[in-house]
């Protein structure tokens, strides 16, 4: 299996002060140095596409996709 990773440019590891050897794994939410292989786990700010759904449309929008309000279907 393939796994994605994104390196970090021009940031610098706080453990050995190697640059640009930070690479973000979004699925596994860690970063990793490649040069000491320290890891930090990361979480996201927010959730942007499951907000945008509850602002534009209002909680009630669910309903229009054939989910009742506990989740089963109709």
């Amino acid at each position: 299996m393939v796994e994605i990773a994104h390196l970090l440019d021009e940031l610098t590891c706080a453990a050995c002060g190697t640059t640009n050897a930070l690479w973000l794994y979004p699925v596994r939410g860690v970063v990793e140095c490649r040069e000491c292989g320290e890891k930090a786990s990361v979480m996201p700010e927010s959730l942007d596409g499951f907000d945008s759904i509850d602002s534009i449309d209002g909680p009630d929008s669910l309903d229009g996709l054939g989910f009742d309000a506990c989740g089963g279907d109709r």
